[in-house]
């Protein structure tokens, strides 16, 4: 079931992106560090998302799990396809998507420059 909450989140996430005219570069880009959910791209500003989902509040808000842990993680993880990338001279920025609800009565919050 969180594997499936996870794939709806992103899928909306997507959406999300594509609406505001973001090119997906890549999704569950992964590497030796760890995984980053979604690779945005827009002009030369490359985005790397983290996607949070949750049915409820039971837990707080999806963003809320989004640590200070998790961020450098996913800082190191970004650093690591920039290089590999050799996309060195774009702008950078990290996002947040936090996704609550259930199918049919998803909401969400897009947090731009969230970190």
């Amino acid at each position: 079931m969180n594997r499936r909450l996870g794939q709806e989140g992103e899928e909306l996430a997507v959406c999300a992106a594509r609406a505001e005219g973001y090119q997906v570069v890549q999704q569950n880009f992964r590497c030796p560090l760890g995984e980053i959910d979604l690779i945005l791209r827009k002009g030369e500003t490359i985005v790397f998302a983290e996607v949070k989902a949750r049915r409820g509040l039971a837990y707080g808000e999806a963003w809320e799990a989004v640590t200070p842990v998790k961020q450098q993680r996913i800082r190191r993880i970004a650093t690591w396809f920039v290089r590999e990338r050799g996309l060195d001279g774009h702008h950078f920025r990290f996002d947040v998507f936090s996704i609550q609800g259930k199918p049919g009565t998803w909401q969400y919050r897009w947090f731009k420059d969230a970190f």
